[in-house]
Parts: structure tokens; sequence; C-alpha cells
């Protein structure tokens, strides 16, 4: 009995000599990796360009996003499948991130009545009036420019929930298109991985909020 104690206390030794720090090893180097390879993913679409000259309808871009990461969209009222679409997601990246540090969502409104139009659609939406949150009003003609400016993969802004995500250095470094799980996915793991989350039990994705 005394012999097998022994053999016993062994393994648990050598458990905790070399079997732990290997396994914590292996998840810090696979954690390492995976981050590694999630940002080494991201592209070069130039520079943010200034929205100053755009009206805050409903809070304000801040005076300067660098040092931070910023994830901009585009609502068009007159496209309601892809306005539902953004809105669900944005509730649910809210809902996520709000206490977490250095991140803003802004979004650039064309509608004949902006303050109206997102003055409906937070309320549909459950955003409340935040400093991570900002919507300005774009004309039609800037509505289309601003699309350009940030290289979306589409002429058609609101046609499709395509989001842009510029980096702390202003760069806009990825394009995604919230119809596609997937890509809403990466964007919030990517998020997760720079930005710091709060105190959560797990990462949200629901179905509900169809991420």
């Amino acid at each position: 009995m005394a012999k097998a104690k022994n053999i016993l206390n062994v393994i648990v030794v050598v458990f905790l000599l070399i079997g732990l720090p290997a396994i914590s090893y292996y998840y810090l180097s696979t954690g390492y990796a995976y981050r590694k390879e999630a940002i080494t993913t991201q592209g070069d679409f130039g520079k943010m360009p200034d929205l100053s000259q755009l009206s805050a309808v409903r809070g304000d871009l801040p005076a300067s996003t660098r040092g931070a990461m910023t994830v901009v969209g585009w609502l068009d009222p007159t496209k309601p499948v892809a306005a539902d679409q953004y809105g669900r997601i944005l509730d649910s990246l809210y809902t996520q991130f709000k206490d977490s540090p250095n991140l803003y969502f802004t979004t650039l409104v064309q509608a004949d009545d902006p303050a109206a139009a997102v003055s409906e659609f937070s309320q549909k939406y459950n955003l409340p009036a935040s400093d991570m949150l900002s919507f300005l009003a774009a004309a039609p003609a800037s509505f289309a420019q601003t699309a350009r400016d940030f290289q979306l993969p589409t002429s058609l802004p609101g046609e499709t929930p395509i989001v842009a995500l510029v980096d702390s250095s202003l760069t806009i470094v990825k394009h995604y298109d919230l119809t596609r799980r997937d890509e809403t996915i990466g964007l919030v793991q990517l998020i997760s991985l720079i930005i710091p989350l709060p105190e959560k039990p797990d990462l949200v994705l629901k179905r509900g909020k169809e991420l």
C-alpha cells in the first residue's frame, strides 16, 4: 500500500513539474498563434476619412479615434432587410462590448428625416444614448462618397449590411458582410482579441442575435 502511495505521489509531482507547465505552454502558444493569425489577416484600405463634416444626429463622433478601434456602418431605412440585419448585429455588439474601453460604433445615415430614422432605429434595436454610439447624417452624394472613401466592396452602401473596421492607427483594416455568419463571428472575435472584454462568463454568440 505504501509503495502504491509513493508511486502516486511521484506521478502527481511529475505532473505538477512537467505536465502542467507543458499544458499551459500549449494553450499560451496556440492562443498567441491564433491572435497573430487573426491580426495578420487584416488588410490596408487606406486611412479613415474625416467624418467631422457630417452632421451628428445622435451621439458625437469622438474628436479623435486614434488609439481606439472603430466599427463604421451604413444605414438606409429604405432598405429594411439590410437595416434589420445591421440593427440586430449592432445591438449584439453593443451588448457584448458596452463596458469595454477604446471602442466606438459609428453609423452613417441616409434618410429624408435622419433624426426620426435614427430615433426609430435606436428604439427598435435597444441602442441607448452612449459615448460609444454615434449616428451621422449624410446626404445621398456624401453617403455614396463615404463608401468609396472606405473602399467598401459595394457601390450601394446600405443595400447590404457591410461594416468597416478601423484600427488604432486610423487604418481601415477590414470589411465585414453581416449577412455572413462567419464574417460576423470573425468581427466579434477580432474585437475581443484586441479590445478587453468586460468580466462575463462567455462571449455572446446567441442565435437569436443572428451572430
